[in-house]
C-alpha cells in the first residue's frame, strides 16, 4: 500500500494506524487520500494532493460520509482542515508552521469539536428505518430489514454490479428480488432524501461507498441495536422512530467501539509469531455481531502488507448481525484481497453450543456478551458451569467465551476479548483468572474507564490479550489504565500502537492514562487483578508490609434487608404517617441510597417489619388483616400476587407472602454501627449509633468484637465508630477504596463485603490507648460528629489524619 511522505510521517509521529480513503476504482483527484486512525476522537481524512481540494465541498462531504470529524488537505506550502459541520469555511495553516509544531497542530485536531450531531450515521439510521416502514408496508418480516438495508446501500453503491452477483456483495440471494417488492416510489422517495445531507449541511453529498467502508462498522452495530430493542413500532402510518435508548437496552449485547478493536487486534497480531509470513492465517470471531473485530482485523491485514491466504471465521447467534458482517466484510474484500484470498466463513449458531468455537484459529478477537448471572438463562448458566468450574459458575457469561476461545486457538494462537472489568477483581472469578494464566501468557491487560467510547454502555470495559503457549513464555505483559476522559483512552492507544506490542521498559504515567510493564509473575496467586500504576503498586506493597488489619477483620459488612417489592414493602415518611397509630409500630427506620447526604441520615424510609427476635410475627393473614387493616387494603391486597410470586418467597413455598425476603438477624442487634449506601463514596457512610435504621439499599457495618470495650476507661465503641465514620469518609480511604472496588457510574463504588473486605485499615481501638495516635483518634471521632464534606479544612484536615492513622506518608499520593 502506497503512501505519501506526510502520511508515513504523521502515521508514525501521532501513533495512527492507516487506510485508504477511496478504493482503486473509484474517481477521485490526484494525490495520496488517507484515513489517519486514532484511539479516539482523533481520527481524520489527510489528503495529500497538489490541489487546494479545501476550495471545493468535496473533502467536508468525504469526512462526513465517512463518519470522520476532519478532513486534511496537505499542498507543498500549505495546510488546510475542514469540518464537515463547516464546509465552507476551511482554516488554512503555513506548512512550515504545521512541520514545526506537529504535534501542536495535532493537539488541535483533537481538541476542534463538531457543533453537530447529525452524523452520517444518524443520517442513514433514518434511511434504515425508512426501509423497514417500506418492508412492513410490503408484507415482509422485520427480520429481514437488515438484509433489505444491505440491498439498498449496495445498490447505491453499484446496482449492477449488486443486482448481477449479490453473493459478492455480501447480500442474501434474495436480497434484490426481495427489494423489488418494496414501494418504488417510497423507495426513490427515501434514496431522494438520503443523497444529501439535511437542513444546514444540505452541501454536503453523500458518497455511500465511504460510508459503508468507514462507518458501516458503527453504523450496522446501531442498526442491530434497533432491531434488538425492536423500537417502538410502526405508527398509523406505518413509520418507525428511532428507540428510546435506556441504561440496561443492550442486555448482553455491547457496543464494540472500532477504535479499541483495532488496538487489540494489533496486540494480537504483534504476539503472533512470524504472521506476515505465514501461507495460510484463521481469524475467528465467535460473537462476531456486525463484524467489528473481523473488519478491523481484516483492515491491519492490509496495513501489514499480507501475501498469505485468510480465513475470517465469524457467528453469532442473531441472523441479523450475521447478514450485515457479512454486506460490510464483503465491502472490504471489495476493496483489497491478499495475493493468497480470502474466504468468509460466517454462519449463524452458538459458539458455546453444537456450533463451537473456530477451531485451530491462529487469532481469536472478540467482544462477547456481558451477562451476569441473575440474567442468564438456565442454558447460559449451564455453559458457564461447563467451561469453568463450580466456584466460578456465578460469574458473567464472557468468561465462558474467553475460556473456550483460548482452548480453541493453535499453540501459540492469540486471544484478543473485551469483558467486564469486574472480572478483574470478581472473586467468583478467581479461578477463571488462574485458569487463563494455565492456558497462556498474558500480553496485554487494560481497564478501560472511557464510558463514552462504548455506547450505550453502563458498565466499565476491560481488555487482554493471551497468548496459549506451554514453554517460553515471556516475563512482562502491558498494563493500561485510562479514566473516565473523551481524550484518555485514544491518547494511550496510540502510545500503545507506537510500541508494536513490546513491553516498555518503563512507566508511561500522563493525565488520565498510564501504561507500564507489569511481570507475569505478579499475577499468579493474586486475589485480583486489579491494575494499579507503579506509584499505587509501591503504596499498596508499603500497606501490606504494615500488617494492617483488614475491614473483614474489624467489621462484619452485611447487605441491607431485601424486600423484593419496595413500592410496597418500603414507605416514604409522608405515606407511613398517613396509617393509623397502631399499624406504624409495624415498620422499621430504613435507608435507600438517597436517604444518606453529606454522611448524615437525612432522608429515612419506613419498612414493614412484622418480625420479632424470635421469628415472624404472623402465621396467617388474617393475623397480618387484623393487626394492619388499613396497610393490608391499601397496599398488601392489592399486591399479593406480585408479592407471592418473589424468587425466595416462590422457590421456597413460604406461606407468609407479606414478609420480607431477607429480614437480617442483625436488625435486632442493639448495639452501634455505620450505615453505607449500596455504593459509596465521599458522604456515603453515616454512623447508626443507637443502631435505628436498617439498610435497604445499603449496607450494615457491624463491629466485630476486636473493636468493642465496655471498660469506662477506655474510648467507648460509639466514639471508635464516629471516628471509622470520619476515615471512611475521607478523601484518602475512597482513594483507596477504587483500588479494590468496581466503580459504577457517578463515582460510586461497590461497597459490597466481597470488595472491601481486603482492604486495609488501622485499628483504631488499638491506637485508641496509645498517647499520640490516641490523640489523632480522638480528634477524628470529633470530625465524624461533625462531618462537613463542604468544607476545605474539614476534608484537608480529616485526610491527614487518616494519613498520620496508616502511618504512610505516601498514602496521600494515590
Amino acid at each position: 500500500m502506497s503512501q505519501s511522505k506526510t502520511t508515513q510521517l504523521w502515521s508514525s509521529q501521532f501513533g495512527l494506524a492507516t487506510a485508504p480513503l477511496f478504493d482503486g476504482n473509484e474517481a477521485v483527484p490526484p494525490g495520496d487520500h488517507t484515513v489517519m486512525l486514532d484511539g479516539g476522537s482523533g481520527t481524520f481524512a489527510l489528503s495529500s494532493s497538489e490541489d487546494e481540494l479545501w476550495r471545493q465541498t468535496a473533502p467536508a462531504a468525504w469526512a462526513w460520509s465517512s463518519d470522520i470529524p476532519h478532513h486534511v488537505t496537505v499542498t507543498e506550502k500549505k495546510v488546510a482542515v475542514t469540518r464537515w459541520d463547516k464546509p465552507t469555511e476551511p482554516r488554512v495553516f503555513d506548512r512550515s508552521s504545521v512541520d514545526r509544531g506537529l504535534d501542536r497542530f495535532y493537539a488541535y485536531l483533537n481538541g476542534d469539536r463538531l457543533r453537530s450531531n447529525k452524523t452520517v450515521v444518524d443520517h442513514l439510521l433514518g434511511f434504515f428505518r425508512r426501509i423497514r416502514a417500506l418492508s412492513h408496508e410490503a408484507g415482509v418480516a422485520d427480520i429481514r430489514a437488515t438484509d433489505l438495508f444491505a440491498t439498498a446501500l449496495a445498490f447505491l453503491v453499484d446496482r449492477d454490479a449488486a443486482s448481477e452477483n449479490p453473493v459478492s456483495y455480501g447480500l442474501a440471494e434474495d436480497g434484490p428480488s426481495l427489494f423489488d417488492k418494496l414501494n418504488a416510489i417510497g423507495v426513490a422517495a427515501a434514496i431522494a432524501e438520503i443523497e444529501q445531507a439535511s437542513g444546514s449541511l444540505s452541501l454536503l453529498k453523500l458518497y455511500p461507498a465511504l460510508a459503508v467502508r468507514h462507518a458501516g462498522g458503527q453504523l450496522f452495530q446501531e442498526a442491530h441495536f434497533e432491531l434488538l430493542r425492536g423500537g417502538p413500532g410502526f405508527d398509523l402510518f406505518g413509520l418507525i422512530g428511532a428507540p428510546e435508548v435506556k441504561p440496561a437496552s443492550r442486555g448482553g449485547t455491547h457496543f464494540t467501539p472500532p477504535a479499541l478493536a483495532r488496538s487489540i487486534v494489533e496486540q494480537a497480531f504483534s504476539a503472533v509469531s512470524d504472521l506476515t509470513k505465514r501461507k495460510q492465517l484463521t481469524i475467528g470471531d465467535p460473537a462476531c455481531g456486525s463484524g467489528a473485530f473481523l473488519h478491523e482485523a481484516y483492515r491491519a491485514l492490509r496495513r501489514m502488507d499480507f501475501h498469505g491466504h485468510v480465513t475470517l471465521v465469524g457467528s453469532d447467534v442473531s441472523g441479523a448481525a450475521i447478514s450485515m458482517a457479512q454486506f460490510v466484510l464483503s465491502a472490504a474484500t471489495r476493496d483489497w484481497q491478499p495475493q493468497g484470498g480470502v474466504e468468509l466463513k460466517l454462519q449463524v449458531g452458538d459458539a458455546l453450543g453444537e456450533l463451537g468455537m473456530p477451531s485451530k484459529a491462529d487469532v481469536i478477537v472478540m467482544n462477547p456478551p456481558f451477562i451476569a448471572f441473575g440474567a442468564q438463562t438456565l442454558e447460559q448458566r449451564e455453559q458457564l458451569r461447563r467451561a469453568t468450574d463450580a466456584s466460578a459458575a456465578r460469574g458473567d457469561y464472557s468468561m465462558a467465551f474467553v475460556i473456550r476461545a483460548l482452548e480453541a486457538v493453535k499453540e501459540g494462537g492469540v486471544v484478543g476479548a473485551l469483558f467486564p472489568s469486574s472480572l478483574l477483581s470478581l472473586r467468583a472469578a478467581s479461578s477463571w483468572r488462574e485458569r487463563l494464566l494455565d492456558l497462556g501468557t498474558v500480553k496485554l491487560l487494560g481497564s478501560i474507564g472511557d464510558f463514552g467510547l462504548f455506547t450505550h454502555a453502563m458498565v466499565q470495559v476491560a481488555c487482554a490479550v493471551i497468548q496459549r503457549s506451554e514453554s517460553g513464555r515471556s516475563t512482562e505483559f502491558i498494563a493500561v489504565v485510562t479514566e473516565n476522559e473523551s481524550s484518555a483512552t485514544g491518547s494511550a492507544l496510540r502510545y500503545l500502537r507506537k510500541l508494536g506490542g513490546q513491553a516498555p521498559g518503563y512507566a508511561v504515567v500522563e493525565d488520565g492514562w498510564n501504561l507500564f510493564p507489569v511481570p507475569v509473575s505478579a499475577l499468579h496467586g493474586r486475589p485480583t487483578w486489579r491494575l494499579p500504576t507503579p506509584s499505587t503498586e509501591r503504596i499498596l506493597r508499603e500497606l501490606g508490609d504494615s500488617l494492617l488489619p483488614s475491614i473483614s477483620d474489624l467489621f462484619d459488612v452485611a447487605q441491607g434487608v431485601q424486600t423484593g417489592l419496595n413500592e410496597v414493602l418500603l414507605l416514604s415518611i409522608e405515606e407511613w404517617r398517613a396509617l393509623p397509630a397502631k399499624e406504624r409500630s409495624l415498620f422499621r427506620l430504613a435507608t435507600m441510597s438517597d436517604s444518606i447526604q453529606n454522611a448524615r441520615l437525612l432522608k429515612p424510609y419506613r419498612v414493614f417489619f412484622p418480625y420479632s427476635a424470635t421469628g415472624p410475627m404472623f402465621e396467617t393473614e388474617q393475623e397480618v388483616k387484623r393487626a394492619a387493616p388499613t396497610y393490608f387494603a391499601k397496599y398488601l391486597a392489592p399486591n399479593r400476587k406480585r408479592l407471592a410470586g418473589r424468587a425466595s418467597i416462590a422457590r421456597t413455598r413460604r406461606v407468609d407472602w407479606w414478609g420480607l425476603m431477607r429480614a437480617r438477624a442483625y436488625a435486632f442487634d442493639q448495639k452501634p454501627r455505620i450505615i453505607s449506601k449500596f455504593f459509596a463514596a465521599e458522604g456515603g457512610f453515616a454512623a447508626d449509633l443507637d443502631a435505628e435504621y436498617l439498610p435497604v439499599m445499603g449496607h450494615a457495618w457491624m463491629p466485630k468484637s476486636i473493636l468493642i470495650d465496655d471498660d469506662p476507661q477506655q474510648l467507648p465503641t460509639s466514639e471508635i465508630l464516629l471516628a471509622y465514620t470520619a476515615l471512611f469518609n475521607s478523601s484518602v480511604f475512597i482513594k483507596l477504596l477504587s483500588l479494590y472496588s468496581p466503580h459504577v457510574a457517578g463515582g460510586q463504588y461497590d461497597v459490597s463485603s466481597r470488595h472491601v473486605g481486603p482492604i486495609p485499615v488501622p485499628n483504631l481501638r488499638e491506637l485508641s490507648v496509645e498517647s499520640s495516635r490516641g490523640n489523632w483518634v480522638r480528634e477524628l471521632a470529633a470530625r465524624g460528629r461533625s462531618i462537613d464534606l463542604a468544607d476545605p479544612l474539614w476534608r484537608a484536615r480529616t485526610a491527614q489524619l487518616v494519613t498520620d492513622l496508616y502511618g504512610s506518608p505516601t498514602l496521600a499520593n494515590l
